[in-house]
């Protein structure tokens, strides 16, 4: 029952993006997600004698490389010693070259965005000002990101559009010692011990050592593996430098290379021969991606208490933009203050504002899919906007848009002009919501462990 109602949701969301091409649909999952922009989508005018003047924004960084090696080691020291004794199939050994050439294509690039992520910023950058071009006044912009060099370069991309056309525009670079607002999940002891709590693990393991995981896991290797080696990789091989991998720790394996591969563009995956359809029917994909996006929904997203620490956390970056939002409208003489980080920063902020999809529990870890989708929250180039709109005429509310991923969202706040929410509104909700949660206006305590 489970499956098919993962199956429904998977093949809607396929159908969603037809004009992209199938082999870059069914790797359309999870927060490996490469950014994806609907030129069709509907913009709602402003009200009669609005416009936009300011804008408030936290972004995640583009597509990138794998991080780390770990699940390339994996899947190639398993399909090695597969090679070595020849137990592989076709299929397998066609596996093993596609590894070799994700090695090369990585090989010092771990971690760094890739052209396609490049690309993505840009047109997201390119768009906040073609959609909005009355808050770009060349006042001042303010910037900030992350310590992270992937998040760094992000921000200097999405600025550098700005720049050619608005020479004399002025960029302020934040310090690192401010990096609490953005990298929050480092500094908090509670969170750090949430994260590493059992209640965490044993959810991920539950869904991780499911049954249904583990027929799937014995389906995909038949492909890549004969019987024999398959038996000893049900019991257990020892590889280099990591525990006992078993046959679900191969298969998780090459299925996140797998969503990794949505790194790179139609062109590159084309001119390596990459292409990892022929291990994972739609099912196989569909399942595996709620086995590997279940740690994001428990330590990012709103797992069991949409009001927990993992979320909490999130409170000084809400205060950073309700406070700077204030300051921009008192004093108008900035434009737009844009921050750059990461998925652990974007997922806790839309669950904390309540984005619509983003904040809702599930009654269990195994339905958490249908009510929390992370290549719908936080994909590569993840973004939250508020646009603010002021009227021509006198003594008229301020307004706010929000978009999520530049798509126009709801919040459980009323409006008679959605998508347009009267500002007032906006932050008193929010005010209420921190001070409710005890999340006064004072960050978090800057300690790590």
């Amino acid at each position: 029952m489970i499956m098919v109602h993962f199956r429904k949701l998977f093949t809607i969301f396929l159908y969603a993006f037809s004009s992209i091409s199938f082999a870059q649909q069914i790797m359309i999952v999870g927060s490996k997600t490469a950014y994806q922009y609907d030129v069709g989508q509907k913009i709602t005018p402003a009200p009669t004698g609005y416009m936009a003047f300011y804008i408030d924004h936290v972004g995640r960084h583009g597509s990138r490389y794998i991080s780390k090696p770990k699940y390339e080691d994996i899947a190639y020291q398993i399909l090695l010693m597969a090679e070595k004794q020849d137990q592989l199939t076709d299929l397998g050994k066609d596996l093993f070259k596609q590894i070799r050439r994700i090695t090369e294509l990585n090989k010092h690039h771990y971690g760094e965005l890739t052209d396609l992520g490049r690309k993505d910023i840009a047109l997201i950058s390119q768009r906040m000002q073609k959609n909005n071009p009355t808050v770009f006044k060349g006042k001042r912009i303010d910037v900030v990101s992350s310590r992270s060099p992937r998040a760094k370069e992000t921000a200097e991309i999405f600025v550098e559009s700005f720049k050619s056309k608005y020479p004399d525009i002025q960029v302020t670079q934040q310090p690192e010692d401010q990096q609490i607002l953005l990298r929050f999940f480092d500094y908090s002891p509670a969170y750090d011990e949430y994260k590493h709590s059992k209640a965490v693990k044993n959810a991920v393991k539950s869904v991780e050592m499911a049954s249904k995981t583990e027929q799937i896991s014995e389906g995909v290797v038949k492909k890549i593996f004969t019987h024999d080696f398959i038996e000893k990789l049900d019991n257990g091989i020892e590889v280099v430098d990591k525990s006992s991998v078993k046959t679900r720790d191969f298969v998780i394996s090459i299925y996140q290379l797998y969503q990794e591969l949505q790194a790179f563009s139609p062109q590159v995956l084309k001119d390596n021969s990459l292409d990892f359809n022929p291990y994972f029917s739609s099912d196989e994909n569909a399942w595996l991606n709620t086995v590997v996006s279940a740690k994001n929904y428990l330590e990012i997203g709103p797992a069991f208490d949409a009001n927990g620490i993992q979320i909490k956390i999130a409170a000084p970056l809400l205060w950073d933009m309700l406070n700077t939002a204030d300051i921009a409208i008192a004093n108008d003489n900035i434009d737009a203050n844009l921050r750059f980080a990461h998925a652990e920063t974007v997922s806790p902020l839309a669950t904390l504002l309540e984005i619509e999809g983003a904040a809702t529990t599930a009654d269990s870890i195994f339905d958490y899919y249908s009510v929390w989708q992370a290549d719908k929250i936080i994909p590569m180039g993840a973004n939250i906007q508020w646009i603010f709109y002021k009227s021509k005429q006198a003594n008229q509310p301020i307004l706010v848009k929000v978009l999520l991923n530049e798509r126009e969202v709801h919040l459980p706040i009323k409006s008679a002009d959605y998508p347009y929410y009267r500002w007032s509104d906006m932050k008193q909700f929010y005010i209420d919501k921190l001070n409710k949660l005890g999340l006064g206006n004072i960050p978090l305590q800057a300690t790590k462990d």
